[in-house]
């Protein structure tokens, strides 16, 4: 079984469909859901879902992206959410240098890789246009771990955050062979390190022509990323769902 260490269920493009995605998904092999969350507003529906549907793990965090819809006491609410709401993870968060407000972003950021690092838990971490700043500021917070999701950088930038102890996700931009970068690196990284999300509902691999991405195309990223390993299917499913395990500390609800 898969584990979707990326994916955002609550998303209302869904259209409270998230009963018949499962099922999809279950269908596919896909057993278990990371699902992150963006805003304070989210919080309470994926706290929701998780009660719901017992392959879906919760995490909580403010999203560079909506850096303007932030309370000035979201921090604080964060960390009273996360007192009383079992998480596997805080995030998503990071930076996102496309967004004005940098260094309101930065504050945001190193707020919640303290909090994760008061509360024992891993980072889901989106960077975009600011990965070297990004792994700057988590190399001030010896000891944090977590995932940088839908991992667009270097090899060299994939080394030296595995040399933090972090991990990389791997999504749907390895099925387009247009994006012949991303599959080198993809394809000479450890697959110890390496965790398979789907992002849903955003970037559809390669082929599918359904408008909205979902947990049920994940094993066409693993078929992908076994092609690129050269490694067979059930032993990329199987180590990257280890890697998932070992990092969110969850067990696979089958």
């Amino acid at each position: 079984m898969l584990i979707d260490s990326h994916c955002h269920l609550n998303d209302p493009r869904f259209n409270d469909q998230q009963a018949a995605l499962i099922a999809a998904a279950a269908q596919a092999e896909v057993s278990d859901y990371v699902v992150p969350a963006t805003t304070a507003s989210s919080w309470p529906a994926i706290h929701q879902l998780a009660i719901d549907y017992p392959g879906v793990h919760p995490a909580y965090g403010l999203h560079p992206w909506f850096i303007d819809q932030h309370d000035r006491d979201a921090m604080t609410q964060l960390s009273h959410w996360l007192a009383s709401h079992p998480a596997v993870a805080v995030g998503e968060c990071g930076l996102d240098f496309l967004r004005p407000n940098r260094p309101q972003q930065e504050q945001l950021f190193a707020a919640q890789i303290e909090l994760a690092r008061d509360c024992n838990l891993p980072l889901i971490i989106h960077a975009h246009k600011a990965l070297d700043r990004v792994i700057q500021m988590l190399r001030q917070f010896p000891g944090i771990t977590g995932v940088i999701h839908r991992f667009s950088g270097s090899l060299d930038q994939a080394q030296r955050l595995m040399d933090l102890d972090f991990y990389v996700g791997v999504a749907a931009g390895i099925t387009d062979t247009r994006q012949a970068k991303l599959r080198r690196t993809m394809a000479a990284l450890p697959l110890e390190r390496l965790l398979l999300e789907s992002d849903a509902p955003d970037l559809p691999p390669a082929g599918v022509t359904a408008e909205l991405n979902a947990p049920e195309f994940l094993p066409l990223t693993l078929t992908a990323l076994a092609e690129l390993q050269q490694q067979p299917p059930a032993q990329v499913a199987r180590q990257t769902s280890l890697n998932s395990q070992h990092l969110f500390n969850i067990h696979a609800s089958h």
